[in-house]
């Protein structure tokens, strides 16, 4: 009689132990998500100023600031490179240099430093460590530099679409009550200079990017998720974001458009996602196609997403750290923080006025996802 109750208990803690596997940190897949303002609302063209480049004096609860650069090199390589102080992921200051090759696949190197081996700038942009460096020259050049295992890369990168810092007189975008703020720094820059590897150098050049976050408290006790993305077809560079934000009644949905070196959009679109694919491992979502809308008095624009490659996919638990038993209730239990990164094929319009401009192409995409 024991030995039955005692198979019962057996069979009733399975079923439990079952359920909250399955349970605890599954997310149902969307059909789809939706984000449509209720109103067109105007946060400028300004570029960021000297402080909003530089380091933030930051209080809160493991606060985090990180200046994010990446770049499509005309030999047909990829680079991101970031300097994290602290990251959002390690609470750790780190140097990051990711470099993919024509097929997408990756090489990593990161460095993690300590804090008396860091100079950062509250005045302007200028970090300063053994590994590497960014230096804002002026309002249209920056030098930046990783150093970090056995490669070295060294860019000067220059302003062909500008900066913007999303603002309004309400208060409501990159204001000092909200935890999270983002500024563009370049919308999109050309590459010139220099990689080294394993003693070999060899001289690139490419299109790319800058922007610079930091926030006043964990960013997962801010943000369930975002998407972003950022499209280059012809004069025109077209960044977007769709922000899920924990704190009630409050979406940000980023529009930068630019036309050459002149920004001539800064609002807010209506994005919708949709064709939600489930990654195998990870168990968690990704939008196959995004559509983004916008459309004032004089500019309006359309443009269709679809996926065509997946080209990263990241465990954040495994990147923070977490290994083995603790990485695995985490993950059962709480949440499967994640990162997907996508290639995709774009095609769309823009109408300034009258004047019509048909867009197609290949971008990009990330998906961050924090539940």
């Amino acid at each position: 009689m024991n030995s039955i109750r005692f198979f019962k208990a057996i069979i009733l803690l399975l079923g439990i132990f079952v359920l909250l596997i399955n349970g605890c940190t599954h997310i149902d897949r969307p059909e789809q998500i939706v984000t449509h303002p209720e109103k067109i609302k105007n946060w400028g063209t300004d570029p960021p100023k000297a402080k909003d480049r530089a380091r933030h004096p930051i209080s809160g609860e493991k606060p985090f600031e990180w200046w994010y650069f990446d770049g499509h090199l005309d030999n047909g390589q990829v680079f991101v490179g970031v300097y994290q102080v602290p990251s959002f992921v390690s609470g750790e200051i780190e140097a990051i240099f990711s470099l993919y090759s024509k097929d997408w696949s990756r090489e990593d190197h990161i460095v993690r430093l300590n804090p008396d081996e860091v100079k950062v700038s509250y005045e302007d942009l200028h970090i300063e460590t053994p590994v590497g460096f960014i230096r804002r020259l002026d309002d249209a050049h920056y030098h930046v530099k990783w150093n970090i295992d056995d490669i070295e890369a060294e860019f000067t990168l220059t302003t062909l679409s500008p900066g913007w810092m999303p603002t309004n007189k309400t208060g409501k975008v990159n204001q000092p009550e909200r935890d999270f703020f983002w500024a563009v720094h370049q919308g999109r820059n050309r590459i010139e200079g220099t990689i080294t590897k394993n003693g070999k150098i060899e001289h690139v050049t490419g299109i790319g990017y800058a922007d610079h976050n930091w926030g006043e408290k964990p960013l997962h006790k801010i943000t369930r998720k975002w998407v972003w993305g950022r499209i280059i077809a012809g004069d025109y560079t077209i960044i977007y974001a769709d922000v899920d934000y924990f704190e009630p009644g409050l979406v940000l949905n980023p529009l930068y458009i630019a036309k050459g070196d002149k920004m001539i959009v800064g609002s807010n679109p209506a994005i919708r996602q949709w064709n939600f694919e489930t990654h195998p491992l990870l168990k968690r979502h990704y939008p196959k196609q995004i559509a983004v809308t916008y459309g004032s008095k004089d500019i309006q624009l359309s443009v269709n997403i679809k996926k065509k490659r997946l080209v990263e996919d990241v465990d954040l638990l495994e990147i923070a750290g977490y290994n083995g038993f603790l990485r695995w209730m985490i993950k059962t239990f709480i949440a499967r923080p994640t990162y997907f990164r996508v290639i995709a094929d774009f095609d769309g319009k823009v109408m300034i006025n009258d004047r019509v401009d048909n867009i197609s192409g290949e971008c990009l995409y990330e998906v961050m996802g924090f539940e």
